[in-house]
């Protein structure tokens, strides 16, 4: 009997991905079949009728197999992100002869992890091509092209291959790409790089930037009034983390609506764009919406007079909404005017002195949670974390207590 080694199961991971409690299960199931140099993923009873599922079993041969191997490369389940998974035990052993970068570069992907990863080692130009632009080595992998189809087109030139997926075939598109410095990409950040990709006005624009990370990128897609500024050229050079988009596109969102509500001149909107920091973005939004910081006494009255509990509770007046806005440093009172002609509720509770609150769309409260959610905020007009997220998501579902 061949030697098997069962995975260990303390998770530890250097990619931005979650691991599902699918993903852990499938990860306690996972053996490394060391005569055959075969990672064995034991998925009876959890995967059926999937790509690259066989009898129950996904199959991943080790990387000396993939690059010498002349077997047809399968399709693997595409959404398992099996790169992100515990380091440990059968995984590890699976790993140790993949090149970190080769790993690291293929496991920052949502999806057609396995596949890149095995078209990379049987291919050097595809190699190369995720070494230059992985992005474009993703999109090639997960299209629906043949092997042969994929071997095709990765002897002709790159502006052809990116024709053949659907996006401009031009020498801007496919710089652009290789000044991508991406290190993580999921749906919001592929489509923001199609967005900009489509754009002629976009692409040629950002032609200018030394290289371009995920907020320089998401900027791009959401803002591009903002290409190019000096806003805009410092975001390009800072590193950046998975939560640190989110919290770009929300402040710069609010800076939007509360320019606009206040009809600021050209001459004020200006200052936002030579900012280099988005700090400093923030301390102008808190000036032009008068959110001066409270001190400890002034935040206890102000949670107290709105009588918020750890029990979401519906702030129906525009004084109230106000009121929030000082305690959260956010202008909730930008919102109101915008949420009445909608029919939006806004919703706050306060835990362990922090205050949380969201806009929601009462008319999907139940059927769709994740989509009632229209806006959340928390002190410091930061994003929501993820317990909060867990709370207002069950509170909607009906499966924790309602207001009062």
């Amino acid at each position: 009997m061949p030697k098997m080694t069962p995975t260990f199961t303390q998770p530890t991971t250097t990619t931005a991905w979650q691991v599902t409690p699918l993903e852990r299960h499938l990860a306690r199931q996972t053996y490394w079949d060391a005569a055959t140099q075969t990672l064995l993923v034991d998925a009876r009873g959890w995967l059926k009728d999937q790509p690259g599922v066989v009898d129950g079993v996904i199959t991943v041969p080790g990387w000396d197999a993939m690059m010498l191997s002349k077997a047809p490369i399968p399709r693997y389940p595409e959404q398992l992100k099996v790169l992100a998974w515990p380091d440990h035990g059968a995984l590890k052993d699976w790993r140790k002869p993949i090149p970190a970068w080769v790993w690291q570069s293929c496991a920052m992907f949502p999806s057609h992890q396995l596949r890149l990863l095995h078209f990379v080692g049987r291919y050097p130009q595809l190699l190369e091509l995720l070494d230059h632009s992985p992005v474009l080595a993703w999109q090639l992998v997960g299209s629906d092209l043949s092997e042969s189809d994929v071997v095709a087109l990765l002897q002709g030139k790159q502006t052809d291959l990116m024709a053949e997926l659907g996006w401009p075939g031009k020498r801007e598109a496919l710089a652009f790409l290789r000044k991508l410095r991406l290190r993580f990409v999921n749906d919001e950040l592929a489509n923001s790089v199609e967005t900009c990709l489509l754009d002629d006005s976009r692409l040629q624009a950002l032609q200018a930037l030394p290289r371009v990370n995920s907020m320089a990128l998401a900027l791009a897609a959401r803002f591009p009034q903002w290409i190019g500024t000096r806003l805009h050229l410092s975001l390009a050079q800072q590193p950046c983390r998975p939560m640190q988009c989110q919290s770009l596109l929300a402040l710069l969102q609010d800076m939007t609506d509360l320019m606009a509500a206040l009809d600021l001149p050209d001459s004020e909107r200006e200052k936002v764009t030579q900012c280099r920091y988005l700090v400093e973005v923030e301390q102008l939004y808190r000036l032009w919406a008068d959110l001066p910081l409270l001190v400890d006494t002034e935040f206890d009255q102000t949670v107290s007079q709105l009588q918020l509990t750890e029990r979401p509770r519906l702030l129906e007046t525009k004084s109230e909404w106000e009121a929030l806005g000082r305690l959260q440093q956010h202008a909730w009172w930008v919102d109101w005017g915008q949420a009445s002609e909608q029919g939006d509720q806004l919703y706050a509770f306060v835990q362990q002195g922090v205050v949380q609150a969201a806009r929601i769309d009462p008319e999907k409260r139940l059927s769709a949670p994740a989509k009632a959610l229209k806006k959340l905020r928390q002190n410091d007009n930061a994003l929501p974390e993820a317990q909060a997220w867990s709370k207002w998501h069950l509170w909607l579902a009906g499966q924790s207590p309602k207001e009062d």
